[in-house]
């Protein structure tokens, strides 16, 4: 069904292409529309909770690995698991405000995971036409409208250098989500018809 639901979208993606290995860094709650860039070489990072365990299922179909663990709940396994994949080539997949939020806000942990293995964040946002959030989700989870048009724009990738404060780090990226968000809603609305 989701292949089918992503297959009506019509998108634009602008950005440079992901190279392996590194983190890709988008805003929890946005996952549905991104489905259509999955790179074939990607991990994710989900939860250990029920919804977490059904993403992982799903990602499975789409032929991503999933890597169980949050800031809240086997953290330290998960980062574990995490530099392996890095080590071996592998992509990254991180819902940088997961898992609980708040919204919008960046945790260290992909920070962390740049800065101790100098591999690139590779920011990536998205705007869709037309969707609906869901209310009781406190990542307003995303799900667009078949036929919509879903901008996508990939920023430029950067690594966090060794001296850098993770929280600066973290603003920095959170910046530069906001951005890219903003930047794909003007082509939206630029290109409405």
């Amino acid at each position: 069904m989701i292949r089918l639901w992503i297959k009506t979208i019509r998108y634009r993606i602008e950005g440079p292409a992901f190279q392996a290995p590194g983190l890709i860094a988008f805003w929890h709650g946005d996952q549905l529309p991104l489905f259509y860039l999955l790179p074939p070489q990607a991990v994710a990072l989900v939860s250990l909770s029920k919804d977490g365990q059904l993403q992982s299922q799903i990602l499975s179909h789409f032929g991503v690995d999933s890597i169980s663990g949050s800031s809240s709940k086997g953290g330290v396994q998960a980062i574990l698991n995490l530099k392996k994949a890095l080590k071996n080539g592998k992509l990254a997949l991180l819902a940088v405000d997961g898992p609980r939020g708040p919204r919008h806000r960046s945790k260290s942990g992909i920070a962390y995971l740049s800065q101790k293995l100098n591999m690139p964040i590779w920011p990536v946002a998205m705007a869709v036409s037309r969707g609906f959030r869901l209310k009781h989700a406190w990542d307003g989870y995303l799900l667009p409208r078949p036929f919509c048009r879903c901008a996508v724009k990939i920023g430029t990738p950067f690594c966090v250098e060794p001296d850098c404060p993770l929280d600066e780090a973290c603003s920095r990226l959170d910046l530069t989500l906001n951005q890219l968000t903003l930047d794909c809603e003007s082509w939206l609305e630029a290109h409405q018809r």
